[in-house]
């Protein structure tokens, strides 16, 4: 063989007596140590309560146990599984502990059981010592105040290694002894006693109560005596400022006089308003006096729950000779000579003093996102005489809120021509005879129904939220002229519209409610089944169910209609913040953030809660988060007028536009172009055009409340218009609607 090949094949070496992850360690093994105990060690490694891992230094990493001579008994794995070590002083322990508790299923299990009973004791593992909790108590020289003061000490390892073994805890307790007293504890209670005394020529004994917490709450977590210290100082700074902003906001609230807001309304209060409550069901004329009595102001206002009544009551007064301006959100149309304004009730004038003002509705006042509205016109429109029109169920509501203004209603009962019968079998819809009205709860099921209905020949009129006023007009006059013999509707057909209908047909007796499906409430169906019969065009009306509603429909009906409807229990009238309010908050807070005024507003103030709460204002909250974000540039004031803008935010593409309008705004002091103009036209689908009507609307709200920001409204209300009657075209046609997209 030849020898320069043979020298150059590789060497066996001998397998290491100790296998180590890091061969170097084999240094560290103290001597004597037999493999055969190595690999004890080894297999026991992930129970042994002597192995370290890199969690349990502060920094966590393998370097820091390998400078500190620790021995690697294994690397991280996948899974998550650490990396294991052992000081080799613990090789003696751990094998003793290996001997009084041998490697078995349970050993793991039994290692953990005894480490909560040290937890338990207060003793803990910190790196590579054992500490013990004290708790010593240090009494402070104001009425007697104690303080648990907690602090840890270093113990011995013997013992604890000794419980480990044999889990006695007598023992563990005998060989600890009495907890150690705290070093500073003489210092500690003067700096307590000095910064109590500090508080105590601040505020009142009531005051200083809340202190105590805080420095328990410091004291409560063992920490250095310099860090413990400083800690108990910053915890005072913080007492002190809350102190202070909790004494702000006791005096902001009564400055915005929440428990007094009706006497926020000066020009109101002044009047010594005539205040008449008109009180009946539907249909009962209650409506018709009001507008009679309003005709015969010298001026006047009539405030409506929608844009579409507001329509309605300005064409009745012209109709009677009465010049009448028109105000909504987005529009103002004033006329020559106007004696009365017609407006959506968010539009009241607080400031202006009219003859005759008439508020109709006034049930809504218990509506969770817009009663608000209720509340504040009821309590501060000044008008000579004001004319309530509601349901006599909220009558007790409406008349403590004019209480508190001082004031004492009268009321005015009205009673129905004629009632509403129910009828004693369900409906098919193969039916349906004119003058009938079918009511459902969604976009979706009004024009299902529409397209199903008309497939029986019937010319099908429709009304539901999302369709623009104009249309909702155009279809009730269809209907009402007999140009349409059917009807199907939401509950929009229950607030104020006046139709010949002979019949209410529920298709259903539950809704939707943003939350979930609920029975309707006896408020509801009243105010829907009440349609029926219009008196002088019918001498009665009718109330059932389709026959392919739900099976229990006609049941559940049969029990709601006698039922009278109720208040809410416990009723407060809710409030929602104006300018002053912002503007207050803003000054006396020092705060700019439109997001922590309404905060403030919302959560801190305490209102009066015998009488008022906060209106909810959860997407007013979203849009001045928004605001103050992209357009902080903004003055506060500018910022609280974006914040009220109708933006559906269920409806992402309506958010885009506004928050793009708003930030260019910002930016530049213009919105910019209404690029919407040339997207959108009166031949797309029903649900886009509805959409484009829905972002017109907007545009127009904003131009109105930011002269020469905007602009562009000749263009946008064109689109309006010829948006509009591509809807009406659709909805008179034959084809089917709601299988289209955007159902």
């Amino acid at each position: 063989m030849n020898p320069e090949v043979s020298s150059n094949k590789p060497s066996r070496q001998p397998a290491p007596a100790f296998p180590l992850p890091q061969p170097r360690h084999a240094a560290r093994l103290p001597t004597g140590l037999a493999p055969e105990d190595w690999a004890r060690i080894r297999q026991a490694a992930y129970a042994l309560p002597q192995v370290l891992v890199p969690a349990d230094l502060d920094d966590g990493s393998d370097e820091s146990l390998d400078r500190l001579g620790c021995i690697q008994i294994s690397k991280a794995a996948g899974g998550g599984r650490p990396s294991r070590w052992l000081l080799p002083a613990h090789i003696p322990v751990a094998l003793a502990q290996l001997d009084a508790t041998p490697l078995a299923n349970t050993l793991r299990s039994q290692m953990q059981q005894r480490l909560h009973q040290l937890e338990s004791l207060g003793l803990r593992r910190e790196g590579l010592v054992f500490t013990r909790l004290c708790v010593h108590p240090i009494t402070l020289a104001h009425q007697g105040w104690r303080i648990d003061l907690s602090h840890r000490v270093p113990v011995p390892e013997g013992p604890v290694w000794s419980f480990f073994r044999d889990g006695d805890t007598a023992a563990l307790r005998h060989a600890l002894g009495q907890a150690p007293e705290y070093s500073y504890k003489a210092e500690l209670a003067l700096h307590l006693n000095h910064l109590v005394a500090r508080s105590e020529a601040l505020v009142n004994e009531a005051q200083l109560a809340s202190l105590l917490p805080r420095l328990q709450a410091e004291c409560g977590v063992p920490m250095p005596f310099d860090d413990l210290k400083a800690a108990l100082t910053r915890a005072q700074d913080r007492w002190e400022q809350q102190v202070e902003e909790q004494d702000t906001l006791a005096s902001l609230g009564r400055e915005l006089a929440f428990q007094g807001y009706p006497d926020s309304f000066d020009a109101a209060r002044k009047l010594g308003r005539k205040v008449t409550l008109y009180l009946g069901p539907p249909n009962s004329g209650k409506t018709h006096a009001a507008f009679e009595r309003l005709a015969q102001a010298l001026d006047g206002a009539y405030l409506a729950p929608l844009r579409l009544l507001a329509l309605e009551g300005r064409d009745r007064l012209v109709g009677r000779g009465v010049p009448c301006s028109l105000l909504t959100g987005e529009e103002n149309v004033p006329a020559a000579d106007a004696r009365v304004v017609s407006s959506t009730i968010e539009m009241v004038n607080t400031r202006d003093v009219v003859d005759v003002a008439v508020i109709d509705e006034a049930q809504m006042i218990f509506d969770d996102s817009r009663g608000w509205a209720w509340t504040q016109a009821i309590v501060g429109v000044p008008a000579r005489e004001l004319i309530i029109i509601g349901s006599a169920y909220a009558a007790p509501a409406i008349e403590r809120l004019l209480q508190l203004c001082g004031e004492k209603p009268e009321r005015r009962s009205f009673e129905r021509k004629q009632h509403v019968q129910l009828m004693p079998a369900p409906v098919p819809m193969t039916h349906l005879h004119a003058g009938d009205a079918v009511v459902a709860f969604s976009r979706r099921d009004v024009l299902m129904l529409r397209d199903q209905i008309s497939q029986n020949g019937h010319a099908v009129s429709v009304i539901y939220g999302a369709l623009p006023p104009e249309v909702r007009r155009r279809e009730a006059e269809r209907f009402a002229v007999g140009a349409s013999d059917v009807l199907v509707a939401t509950d929009a057909i229950g607030m104020g519209l006046n139709l010949p209908i002979r019949r209410v047909l529920f298709s259903t007796l539950t809704k939707f409610d943003g939350i979930g499906d609920r029975e309707l409430s006896v408020s509801e169906v009243h105010q829907i089944a009440g349609r029926a019969g219009r008196y002088g065009l019918h001498d009665e009306g009718f109330v059932s169910v389709l026959k392919e509603a739900e099976a229990d429909a006609l049941k559940t009906l049969r029990a709601l209609l006698p039922k009278e409807p109720r208040a809410p229990r416990d009723f407060k009238a809710s409030v929602a913040p104006n300018w002053r309010h912002v503007q207050t908050i803003s000054q006396r807070m020092g705060v700019n953030k439109l997001y922590a005024v309404l905060s403030i507003f919302m959560q801190q103030l305490r209102l009066d809660d015998a009488h008022f709460a906060v209106a909810e204002l959860e997407q007013m909250l979203e849009l001045a988060e928004m605001l103050d974000r992209n357009a902080g540039t903004l003055p506060l004031q500018e910022r609280f007028r974006y914040a009220q803008a109708p933006v559906d935010a269920r409806l992402p593409m309506l958010v885009e536009q506004f928050e793009s309008w708003a930030t260019h705004h910002a930016r530049t002091g213009q919105a910019g172009q209404p690029h919407f103009l040339d997207e959108y036209d009166q031949h797309g689908r029903l649900d886009r055009m509805e959409q484009a009507l829905r972002i017109c609307t907007l545009w127009l709200w904003l131009d109105l409340r930011f002269p020469g920001v905007y602009g562009y409204v000749e263009e946008v209300i064109d689109l309006r218009g010829r948006l509009n009657d591509g809807i009406e075209r659709q909805l008179k046609g034959k084809k089917a609607l709601w299988q289209r997209r955007g159902r």
